[in-house]
């Protein structure tokens, strides 16, 4: 069996040689291998906000506040054109199955709206009189 062995070039030749490694002969010996592997995912990204992320978002959320305080201070100064009764037109807000609904009338219906509401005694026409009031129609 010496006889065997001794026609075999030594495995730091071989390795020299050739680029490669006899693994039978150099499994008594201890070697280390490197496995590679392909990442399936990237790496996560990092759990620290950039810089300019921060600023970008504190100015979204600076916008975002001044444009809701803009319509709220609009809706308060501005009730919209069916906020009062006057001029010949008259609006009120009447109970609703969905909470309130709103009956606008300008002109010749407004007219009957408030003449019929001076007529009868429900409660539809008690809530038409003041506003008819408030136009001149009553």
């Amino acid at each position: 069996m010496a006889a065997f062995h001794g026609s075999f070039l030594p495995v730091t030749l071989l390795e020299k040689a050739r680029g490669s490694v006899n693994l039978p002969e150099t499994c008594g010996a201890a070697t280390s291998f490197k496995l590679r592997a392909m990442p399936l995912l990237p790496p996560p990204p990092s759990s620290q906000p950039v810089r300019g992320a921060k600023r970008r978002l504190a100015v979204a959320a600076i916008g975002v506040a001044l444009f809701f305080g803009g319509v709220a201070a609009w809706t308060a100064v501005s009730p919209g054109a069916y906020g009062q009764s006057r001029a010949g037109c008259v609006t009120v807000t009447i109970p609703s199955s969905t909470g309130g609904a709103l009956l606008h009338q300008c002109g010749t219906r407004a007219r009957i709206l408030c003449r019929s509401a001076f007529l009868s005694h429900d409660r539809l026409s008690l809530l038409t009189r003041r506003p008819c009031r408030e136009a001149g129609l009553g």
